[in-house]
């Protein structure tokens, strides 16, 4: 008598899906990735922080609070900007 197990037989989807799989897993988290609310932020122009001086400070304040994760964001690129600009009568 001939018993089969489960690990001498493969399905047929078994080990074919695994790269299909992966692919999908990889992408979801890479698109993930860039749904921050920061990145879902509308983004200021450096004369539009120039020029609210309220949110300028705010965003100021945000940014320096977190650098490692939003020193690179526009808004905290434009918003220093902006600053630098003021401070040098620009």
């Amino acid at each position: 008598m001939i018993v089969n197990t489960c690990s001498q037989h493969r399905t047929g989807l078994g080990w074919n899906l695994y790269p299909i799989v992966f692919v999908v897993v990889l992408s979801e988290a890479i698109g993930l990735t860039g749904c921050t609310r920061e990145a879902l932020d509308p983004v200021q122009t450096v004369e539009w922080y120039k020029s609210h001086e309220a949110e300028r400070t705010a965003m100021i304040t945000k940014c320096h609070n977190n650098p490692g994760q939003l020193a690179s964001t526009p808004n905290c690129v434009n918003a220093q900007q902006a600053v630098s600009d003021i401070f040098r009568g620009k």
